[in-house]
């Protein structure tokens, strides 16, 4: 998955906050990982449903890494 399109769902999630949009990120091993978006603070709150763990990351670049690391996602990035 490119690091540009897990930034763009970010992003959107955050975007819209306020309609509790939900998004599953899953590796290819079977991990998966739900991320909302709290409406008051923008923060993300990224759950393992299956490890029933669940982390809070203010910013789109602190999610966005946690979620790659967590995952072991292979990831390109896009150059602009």
């Amino acid at each position: 998955m490119k690091l540009e399109s897990i930034r763009t769902f970010l992003s959107t999630l955050q975007e819209y906050r306020g309609v509790r949009i939900t998004q599953t990120f899953n590796s290819p091993e079977g991990k998966s990982l739900t991320v909302t978006c709290e409406p008051s603070t923008g923060a993300f709150v990224i759950r393992d449903l299956d490890r029933a763990e669940t982390w809070l990351h203010q910013s789109i670049e602190d999610a966005e890494t946690f979620i790659v690391h967590y995952l072991q996602l292979e990831t390109t990035t896009v150059n602009a």
